[in-house]
């Protein structure tokens, strides 16, 4: 039977359910983190693009090309880790200690991890599995996928503490600059 639309098919390319997705941080800093609620990374490299002022694409006749130079420069990372204070904030001050000396920078290691358990596996009754086909130039199908990000050199710049009277829920958020960013998955 034709589809629909008549459009180019798509196929399932897995799934990932929230309830099971989660972020672990570890590394140097191996102090617990209490409840973190956001962590954000970014790192990035700063190119120049450069021009030839004595080629404006002249001497490649009346559509010519004006080359374009990039150059790289030094790349610069910064990182942060939204917190709420509670049961498990016991030792956030032994964080701000690791993370807060400039003498001493630290590696963290994020690692965030999604997937499904198979529902036929798990014996849940009346399930069905939609059968997960391979599509050509997909990262794959596991079980469980993950990445790990690790910030090399990283020191707390900044950090932020604020509560709200209507839920007096105590937030904390700290920034944290870095020197270089490795990524690996599996």
């Amino acid at each position: 039977m034709p589809a629909i639309y008549q459009r180019q098919r798509t196929g399932h390319g897995g799934s990932f359910a929230s309830d099971i997705a989660a972020l672990t941080i570890g590394g140097n800093a191996s102090v617990p983190l209490g409840i973190v609620q956001n962590a954000q990374i970014n790192f990035a490299q700063n190119i120049a693009r450069i021009y030839d002022v004595s080629n404006g694409g002249a001497s490649a006749g009346a559509g010519g090309v004006v080359p374009v130079f990039y150059v790289g420069g030094r790349t610069q990372g910064t990182a942060s880790i939204a917190r709420v204070l509670g049961p498990q904030s016991g030792a956030l001050c032994d964080f701000y200690n690791a993370m807060g000396n400039v003498c001493s920078p630290q590696d963290i290691a994020f690692t965030f991890q999604g997937g499904c358990e198979d529902a036929k596996a798990a014996g849940i009754a009346g399930i069905n599995q939609t059968e997960n086909v391979a599509i050509a130039g997909a990262i794959g199908q596991t079980a469980n996928n993950k990445v790990t990000y690790t910030i090399q050199a990283a020191v707390m710049t900044n950090m932020g503490v604020s509560v709200a009277s209507q839920d007096m829920i105590v937030n904390e958020n700290i920034q944290l600059m870095f020197a270089n960013l490795e990524c690996s998955g599996g």
